[in-house]
């Protein structure tokens, strides 16, 4: 048997060598092609393309359904948009029919896509953050580390009530129709996914719990909170299919597991199309959200913004906007807000956009090219040392809370940038985890009354 697992990892190593060293070559192509105006009789991107689909389809061999194999399908979903569909026309026609960005910048777009996806997997591979030494490990502690049913009950009500703030509207609007918060903030939704931690991690016998559990996704779905939900889905998913009476087992493939992924990616493509024009169910919409889900518009989006910032460096020169994210953590109910804006608004604010920016975008939009070979080792460093931090500082409670974060915030981050993961973290994350304790501390000196001692009969 053991001889047998170590026949399985030599073959691992050695596949995961050759693939990476042609992948490596492929990058290197664009990399000597960056600053030129695309070819379009380069026969070279769709054969690329393929390659790195097969590198994508070893990548979660190796690493199998969990935090890794999830970040490298959202950086995939731009490559399939620049290798696939740039070259023919059909990212972004709306805005880059007129300027002709992505054409522009194409092989810096592209050398940016695969140069990140490239040394984000060697990170996670040397790193050995492959599902049973990362994931599995760490789902372990999401049953019975909070022990204080008080805590349970406070952070589930938090969870629900901070949801309908967020979304204060009956599911059935388009995203247009929606109205803003019932409150004033721009956190409400870190408010509602940081609450739900506690909820996950809280006393199984509580009845506000299970509630809590099921209506906070089906709430944010139902607004078209696609993002904010996306990595809470992911952690469901696991609990779900990989635990088994409290105890993780080995993740392996079946038919339920693929059938759960499959409608999970048809719901979220199908809530991407109907938000222009509410929840409507019909056959057409059903056939048109499969046909998106590989050229996903979202994806195309940021695809023409990342195109933009390029062109927006190159016509007016760097921006230092990862610097003003120091004056962007002053949270806005304290009526103080940042003079600089975001990467995003700033490039949207010179050439027309939807907004939104990948990662690498906003680095070349600091440091240009060098801002590229940077950035995935600065954001895998951005990403894991606070989770680290939360382990040395909490124990199993502060690594179950940082894997968390992590997987909850990593689609804005690879698409939006860092100030949705660094706020969040530095204000809200501290202030409930001190709430936590003040309420787990006023509970043990309650501890001999029976109405705390009894379980939750909600």
């Amino acid at each position: 048997m053991e001889k047998h697992i170590e026949a399985d990892d030599r073959f691992e190593k050695v596949l995961f060598i050759i693939v990476n060293l042609i992948t490596g070559i492929s990058v290197i192509y664009y990399l000597l092609h960056l600053g030129q105006t695309f070819n379009s009789e380069d026969p070279w991107n769709l054969f690329i393309l393929l390659i790195f689909s097969l590198k994508l389809v070893m990548d979660i061999y190796i690493f199998k359904i969990g935090f890794a194999s999830f970040s490298l399908v959202l950086l995939f979903l731009p490559i399939i948009s620049i290798l696939g569909f740039a070259p023919i026309g059909e990212v972004q026609a709306l805005f880059n029919d007129r300027t002709h960005l992505i054409e522009k910048h194409f092989y810096t777009l592209a050398f940016s896509a695969l140069f990140f996806y490239y040394i984000w997997s060697i990170l996670l591979w040397m790193t050995n953050k492959t599902y049973s030494n990362y994931d599995a490990k760490i789902l372990s502690y999401y049953s019975g580390t909070v022990h204080s049913l008080l805590a349970t009950w406070v952070f589930s009500a938090l969870a629900i009530v901070s949801s309908i703030i967020y979304l204060p509207d009956l599911p059935g609007l388009a995203y247009k129709d929606l109205s803003p918060s019932l409150l004033p903030g721009n956190a409400w939704n870190s408010v509602v996914v940081i609450s739900y931690f506690f909820v996950l991690m809280g006393v199984k016998g509580s009845a506000i719990r299970k509630f809590a559990l099921l209506f906070v996704p089906f709430w944010l779905l139902s607004h078209y909170a696609r993002v904010d939900i996306l990595g809470l889905l992911l952690i469901l998913y696991m609990l779900l299919t990989a635990t088994k009476k409290l105890d993780v087992v080995k993740s392996k493939f079946s038919f339920k597991k693929a059938a759960l992924i499959a409608g999970g990616l048809l719901v979220f493509s199908y809530l991407g199309l109907v938000r222009h024009s509410g929840l409507i169910f019909d056959v057409e919409a059903i056939v048109d959200s499969v046909s998106i889900l590989i050229n996903y518009p979202t994806v195309q989006d940021l695809v023409y913004s990342t195109a933009a910032a390029i062109e927006v460096t190159q016509s007016y020169g760097n921006y230092y906007t990862l610097i003003d994210y120091i004056p962007q953590l002053i949270p806005s109910f304290f009526g103080i807000e940042a003079q600089s804006p975001q990467a995003a608004h700033l490039v949207a604010s010179l050439i027309h956009t939807n907004y939104g920016l990948f990662v690498y975008g906003e680095f070349y939009l600091n440091y240009e090219v060098l801002g590229l070979i940077a950035a995935p080792f600065v954001t895998y460093a951005v990403i894991f040392i606070p989770a680290f931090v939360l382990k040395k500082l909490f124990g199993k409670f502060g690594l179950a809370l940082g894997y968390y974060w992590i997987v909850l915030t990593i689609a804005r981050v690879f698409w939006y940038g860092f100030i949705y993961f660094i706020k969040p973290l530095v204000i809200i994350l501290p202030i409930f985890i001190l709430i936590y304790f003040i309420i787990s501390s006023f509970e043990k000196d309650l501890v001999d009354k029976p109405a705390l001692k009894s379980t939750d009969s909600l």
